[in-house]
């Protein structure tokens, strides 16, 4: 794809408001961090009327996470949605990711965690993960403070995000873990593989071919200090007996091929998949629903598709 491709409404306004300003030299990660929780403002999305919305931290031998708790009005004893957020596993925050699990809260109608997750390079994948991890356990085992619903938990997350949820599944079936009712996973990255040739043609004015080769080689050399690097989800050795994935991909994402490929070997493996494409969308447009009416649109049948898995049994 060449050119600039047609974007779906608010998309255009949504890229202006999220884009850097211009920089003599490429930010560092803490500059972009620092950057992007600044100007979280400009994507706000509207607080539903009814939700709560509170800030915590789940105590772990090595110190703190951060969790942010989205609680929707209405039943008391809700499903829950552990939600990790994007920006190529060096940034996001919950600031800069808030309207992602907000809108998804609202239009599943559970209570969603947002993790603050330790990030790459200060990270490793490997601690990443166990970090993560442990939040989903925290979460089953407080589950009666947080007055959710043990038997319908779910994983979630978007681009790096859906990297980490999906692992995760993977880690609770062969940890025997929390139970899951399901994975959702937004244009989630899948392999490691900077040379894929739909990064080569992707036209996607938010995922560049600069940045995933910068993610890769950041991902690859932090891999390097752990002595039990996690492979890629596309690279796992079986996806038998993981919960039902809800994948939703974007028609200009340089990272819907993969997402496509992920979908057919959970099929193979004999895990329900089902994947949207959301068209005229670039990567990462679910931050765009203040912008955006077809955003807001995908978001909303993305959570009634969630809603089928969490029917009280």
């Amino acid at each position: 794809m060449s050119g600039s491709p047609p974007l779906a409404e608010g998309l255009a306004d949504y890229i202006a408001a999220v884009r850097p300003a211009p920089s003599k030299a490429p930010l560092s990660p803490d500059e972009a961090r620092l950057a992007a929780d600044l100007h979280a403002e400009k994507i706000a999305y509207p607080q539903p009327e009814g939700m709560t919305i509170t800030t915590s931290f789940v105590a772990r031998e090595n110190g703190e996470t951060a969790v942010r708790i989205y609680r929707p009005g209405g039943e008391r004893s809700q499903p829950a949605i552990l939600y990790f957020h994007g920006g190529g596993f060096t940034t996001g925050s919950l600031e800069s990711y808030e309207p992602v699990p907000m809108a998804l809260s609202e239009a599943s109608g559970a209570t969603v965690v947002s993790v603050h997750y330790a990030r790459l390079p200060q990270s490793t994948p490997r601690a990443m993960l166990e970090e993560c991890y442990d939040v989903l356990c925290w979460m089953a085992e407080i589950a009666s403070i947080l007055d959710v619903d043990t038997r319908r938990i779910a994983v979630a997350g978007d681009s790096a995000g859906a990297f980490i949820a999906a692992l995760l599944a993977i880690m609770a079936r062969d940890r025997n873990g929390p139970a899951l009712a399901c994975q959702i996973l937004f244009y989630g990255l899948y392999d490691l593989d900077e040379t894929r040739e739909s990064y080569q043609k992707s036209g996607d004015p938010i995922l560049t071919l600069p940045i995933i080769k910068s993610m890769i080689a950041t991902y690859r050399d932090c891999a390097s200090r752990d002595s039990d690097p996690p492979s890629a989800p596309l690279h796992s050795e079986s996806l038998a007996g993981l919960p039902p994935a809800l994948l939703v991909g974007a028609e200009y994402d340089a990272l819907l091929n993969e997402g496509q490929e992920y979908a057919r070997r959970l099929h193979e493996a004999g895990v329900e998949a089902q994947m949207r494409i959301a068209e005229r969308m670039p990567h990462g447009f679910l931050r765009a629903v203040r912008f955006s009416e077809p955003a807001r649109a995908e978001m909303w049948q993305l959570g009634q598709a969630i809603r089928t898995y969490f029917q009280p049994e």
